[in-house]
């Protein structure tokens, strides 16, 4: 392989990386996303879930008590809906209405970050659920970050 080949193959390299592409499954070629960039491959997604790339993409914060509440409620047009635990409790979720953690009953926990906004907290991502949604911790406070298009 000659320097000129090598440089070509460079260049072009350097090219995808400034310029990702949503590609069909929806994932950019980008070594790390920005919160934009992250918008753009969930819009490619959807569109391939059979939605619209032109959604309108809805982002929240709320903060999960141990008092249980709605953080988001019934939209009949939403089409995918992301939650994410940004706090260091765990939430307990519940679809349409309040969860309780003794006795028992919520549908899904998300896992508590191992820091405040430290992005590995649990995520949660439903397609085409329309309902209401509710969450409570066991105790103290933790942030989810609700992010749904319609």
């Amino acid at each position: 392989m000659g320097a000129s080949s090598f440089h070509n193959k460079s260049k072009q390299q350097k090219t995808l990386m400034d310029n990702p592409a949503i590609y069909s499954d929806g994932l950019a070629n980008s070594i790390q996303d920005s919160p934009l960039r992250t918008q753009q491959k969930m819009l490619g997604a959807l569109k391939n879930m059979g939605g619209d790339a032109t959604s309108a993409a809805t982002q929240t914060v709320t903060t999960v008590t141990a008092v249980a509440a709605q953080i988001l409620a019934a939209n009949t047009s939403r089409k995918f809906l992301t939650l994410q635990n940004t706090g260091t409790q765990e939430v307990f979720v519940k679809f349409g209405s309040n969860p309780t953690v003794s006795p028992k009953s919520f549908a899904f926990i998300l896992k508590p970050a191992t820091a405040v906004n430290g992005g590995d907290g649990g995520v949660l991502s439903l397609q085409t659920y329309t309902g209401s949604v509710h969450a409570v911790t066991a105790s103290g406070n933790s942030d989810v970050a609700i992010t749904q298009f319609t």
